[in-house]
Parts: C-alpha cells; structure tokens; sequence
C-alpha cells in the first residue's frame, strides 16, 4: 500500500520568457477536460508570495490567543478565505471564464474531495523554485465563501473548501527531485533515529525537546540537542552531509532518518542566498547563511566519499515573528533537496511558538509513533489544530517528500494498522 501513487489532480508551473501558465490535469482521466490558464503578468507568482506575506501576517495578528474563541472563527473564516480569492486575483485577474472553468475541473475530478470519511485525494504541484505556488490556500473547491459561519462545525467544514484542509499536497521542486526510498529504517530496538537541533531560548523549541524526550522516547531515538555546547563540536553542515555522524564524535551505523530544527530562520533579503538558520543552545549560538552552508557541503562533497545512504527527511519549525517572510520560503527546501535529502517540510512564513510546538507534537504522534504515511500524517495533523484549537496555521506547513513515506516496522514488531492507511 505504500508504493509510489498516482496523483488525482496534477498542477504544473510552466515558465517559460514570454509567460508563466498553469496546467492542470487529472491523470488517467481523459473524460476531463485539463484547464490551462495564463498567469496575469511576468512577475504574478512573486506577487503571490508577497501577498501571502501580507495576508498571513494580517491572520496572525487576529488570532490573539492560541486556541480561536467561537465568536472570532467567522471573521478567522473570512479572513482565511479572502486571502485565498486574492490570490487566485492575482494569479487569473477577474477572468470569469477561467475561474469557472477551474472550480469546475476541480469538483469534477475530486467530487468527494471534501469529505473527511473517504480517503483525501492526492494533488501534485510541480514547479521550479521561482515557480511556488500556494495551492494549500486556494479555495478551488469553492470559490464563494458561503453563508457565515456560526459554530465550530461551520467552520471546520468551511475550512475544508481550500485545498490544503481537504488533500494530501505532494510538491516537485525543479531540477530538485525528492531521492531516496519510502521507508524510514528502525535500529534494533524499533526506535526511529532523529537530530534535534534548535533555539533554547524559544519555549516551543522546549516543549518539542521535551515531547521526544518524553512521549516519543520509546518510538524515537534521539541525537542532540544541538547545539550542546562542547568546544569540539561537529558543525552543521557536517550534520546535514553525514547524518550517522554523532555529536560525541563517534559515528552511529543507521543514520538520521529525521532531522529536526526549531529555531528562527531569516529571509528577509531579496537574495535567498542570505536567508539564515540561527541556533543556540548551551552557551553556543550560530547563525548561518545558506550561502555559508552550500560552500561547505560543496566542500564536503569534494573530499568525503560518495554518500550511500539515504539522507533524513528535514523538518524545519521556524517559529517568532517578523523573521521569515514567505517569497523567500522556498529557500530552505532548495538547500535540502539539492543536497539529495529525501524530503522537506516547512513553513511558508514564521508562526506563533505555541502552535509551533503544537503541530511538531501532532505530526510526529502520528507520522512516527502510529506509523501513519507522511502525506496523510501531515493532513491530519492541520485538521487536528483545525478541530481542536479552530487554528489554522497549521495550512502553512509544505511537504516537498512523498506522501507514501513511512516508518517500516522492524521484524519482531506486527505492522501498524495506520501505516497502511492511504497517503
């Protein structure tokens, strides 16, 4: 059941220097007509990221407490949809043939799309790094907001009109494919060996150490923190480019198979090259461009020996404010793919500690310790904040990894019944 899958509906980016299109398809179903549209001006893309800049920025300051009281969740609603039919602005203008025509395609190839019972379909969203397109927040199921919502209920099922509540979101960087198996490997003990790096002075970085210390230590065997203070200490790149590597020196026989950073990052020059990763931890503070990071791993893929393991899924948990702008977003997960790691998730722009920490806690309980595929892990882990707490940041996580990825079960543990579940 974790073989490579089929999307339900592909969306391709297409560049080229007269003009961006869009395509969009259902493989394997030629009755469906694919709609292809022409995006309103060259640079309609970086408008898009900005705007979703703008407009999330504008999100976080209306949720003024972690978990979103009743009487805000229309206005949340409305914000939240509103940004999406902005976007789609920006993106066709006000083409009604073009906007019809997609919401169309959209319900015809997905018409059970939206319910949370059957088994959420699989889109695919390939472009280059310059060719992000928010998709997650695209209410392509329905484009009109609908009557106001007025309980909890309304407003998860609102909700689930935009793309990222209602699909399982796999994303293709060009020239960067996603390598590695689908598999994430076990030590004997049936522990899942994963690098905690971080910012000790954020409370969320905390509370995530504490969780895999805690209720993940029986499922996860954890290197770090990092830093950790020792005058000898490994380097980060040294870490992302040999992940058997260990903080002590020593050097383990199954590498990383989850790298996680709760830290701040920065990209707040126009240049990606300068985006920052900033961690500290022990008396030991580093903050390190990704121009710094690429030469060393260049360096390092000189004069090591060829890599042959698969390198970790990387989570990066950007938290604080004011810190990480989404244009630059697609930074980081360049860096890691180019670098051959098998998958990236991150946030398009920094969130709030508290939910943070929150949707780290959801993702791994069921990625890691119910042995739940990535893909549909990732989905229920923002319904889970949409359900509970009525947040919806979690919207702002992007998985460039294939959905099918998924702990295997050493061979004295009985299969999870959730690992087989559909991605």
């Amino acid at each position: 059941m974790n073989e490579a899958r089929s999307p339900d509906v592909s969306v391709k980016v297409l560049t080229t220097s007269e003009a961006t299109r869009l395509k969009f398809t259902a493989p394997g179903r030629p009755e469906i007509k694919p709609v292809r549209a022409t995006l309103v001006g060259s640079d309609a893309l970086l408008r898009v990221r900005q705007e979703l800049d703008r407009g999330l920025t504008r999100l976080k300051d209306e949720l003024t407490a972690f978990a979103v009281e009743d009487k805000d969740l229309n206005q949340v609603f409305q914000s939240l949809h509103g940004l999406g039919r902005t976007l789609l602005f920006i993106l066709f203008g006000a083409q009604q043939t073009v906007l019809k025509d997609l919401q169309k395609f959209w319900n015809k190839a997905l018409p059970f799309g939206m319910n949370p019972e059957l088994p959420p379909p699989l889109v695919e969203c390939v472009g280059g790094k310059d060719g992000f397109l928010p998709l997650e927040f695209l209410p392509l199921f329905r484009m009109f907001p609908g009557p106001p919502v007025e309980s909890p209920g309304d407003f998860t099922t609102a909700c689930r009109t935009l793309v990222g509540f209602s699909c399982v979101v796999r994303r293709a960087m060009l020239p960067a494919p996603v390598r590695g198996g689908t598999a994430l490997h076990t030590g004997p003990d049936g522990r899942v060996p994963a690098r905690y790096l971080y910012y000790e002075h954020l409370e969320g970085a905390v509370e995530e150490l504490a969780w895999f210390a805690d209720a993940g230590g029986t499922h996860i065997d954890l290197e770090g923190p990092y830093p950790d203070g020792a005058d000898n200490a490994l380097g980060l790149a040294e870490q992302i480019f040999d992940p058997r590597l260990l903080l002590n020196g020593a050097r383990r026989e199954l590498p990383d198979q989850v790298q996680h950073f709760a830290c701040h990052c920065y990209t707040r020059s126009d240049n990606t090259l300068d985006a920052e990763i900033e961690l500290s931890g022990a008396g030991h503070h580093s903050r390190t461009t990704l121009r710094a990071l690429g030469a060393d791993l260049v360096a390092l893929g000189a004069s090591q020996d060829k890599r042959t393991f698969d390198l970790p899924l990387v989570m990066m948990n950007a938290c604080g404010s004011g810190r990480m702008r989404a244009p630059g977003a697609p930074s980081f997960p360049h860096l890691f793919l180019t670098n051959g790691n098998r998958g990236f998730i991150g946030t398009e722009t920094e969130i709030p500690d508290d939910v943070a920490a929150a949707f780290s806690r959801a993702l791994y309980e069921r990625f890691l310790v119910r042995r739940i595929p990535l893909g549909r892990a990732l989905l229920e882990s923002r319904r889970h904040l949409l359900h509970t707490l009525r947040n919806p940041l979690g919207l702002t996580y992007a998985a460039y990894a294939d959905p099918c990825l998924h702990v295997r079960p050493t061979p004295e543990e009985p299969p999870h019944a959730a690992a087989t579940a559909h991605p």
